[in-house]
């Protein structure tokens, strides 16, 4: 059997990119519906092609329901635990590739607050991950899962901090998350793209081709959000610097 590659979006959409020619969109919605943007929750799936020739077309290519029984989707039932959603691990033993999963999983386990990964690369409504399920309520976003889980759970690592030690707490967060995040996203999914593919988790037919398309498909991604955050229109040298000056910063913080 001659198998196909291509992107499906939460809509009824397939990008087909098994063939050797520019990217065919096979869109399926309705006649005043614009195509998706591919951002976010887009999935890359391998599918059979219908008559064994390369030329076939996907089967049942027109129903959301196609390509979510592919994917194997589950339903949780998250009454009384707490789900973390996140990316698969690493090949190389590392918890994760994303600063922000990595950052959620830890305050779990300094939290001591029984939790169950949940691999499935899904993102939450906003688009964001890693994002968590209790008692069917849905929170994503690092700093608002965390006062959800002290809300509701009584837990708070900082109460024993004072209002000057909370700001700069404060401020060196966001110093992290917000400019020192970036210039550590550049170096792994755009300087030391080979690097990172290698460490994508990711088999089946065509795993290859497929971790491929993610980082390449990753690449552009946060590249174009650099852009719009604005650290992305210095040259390289330039955003390095920037890395350095945070990265003194947090070593005379942390003595």
């Amino acid at each position: 059997m001659l198998w196909g590659v291509g992107l499906a979006a939460p809509r009824s959409c397939v990008a087909d990119l098994s063939r050797n020619r520019s990217l065919s969109l096979g869109w399926c919605g309705g006649p005043e519906e614009p195509p998706p943007a591919f951002y976010g929750g887009v999935e890359i799936v391998a599918f059979p092609l219908a008559g064994g020739g390369a030329g076939g077309t996907m089967a049942a290519l027109g129903t959301d329901s196609w390509w979510k029984k592919t994917l194997k989707e589950q339903e949780l039932d998250s009454k009384d635990a707490i789900i973390l959603h996140q990316f698969s691990r690493p090949t190389n033993g590392v918890p994760s590739l994303s600063p922000f999963c990595l950052k959620m999983e830890t305050y779990l386990r300094m939290a001591d607050l029984p939790y169950q990964n949940y691999f499935d690369g899904k993102l939450s409504p906003q688009g964001k991950m890693p994002w968590i399920e209790y008692n069917h309520k849905k929170v994503s976003g690092t700093e608002f899962i965390i006062d959800f889980l002290e809300e509701k759970l009584g837990v708070n690592l900082n109460k024993h901090l004072g209002p000057h030690e909370r700001a700069v707490s404060r401020a060196v967060t966001k110093m992290v998350e917000e400019h020192f995040y970036w210039t550590l996203a550049y170096c792994q999914w755009v300087e030391n793209l080979h690097e990172t593919q290698k460490m994508v988790s990711l088999f089946g037919p065509f795993s290859d081709l497929l971790k491929w398309i993610l980082c390449h498909l990753t690449k552009g991604i946060v590249k174009r959000e650099m852009y719009g955050h604005g650290i992305g229109r210095f040259s390289e040298e330039e955003m390095y610097t920037l890395m350095e000056k945070d990265m003194r910063t947090l070593a005379s913080l942390l003595g």
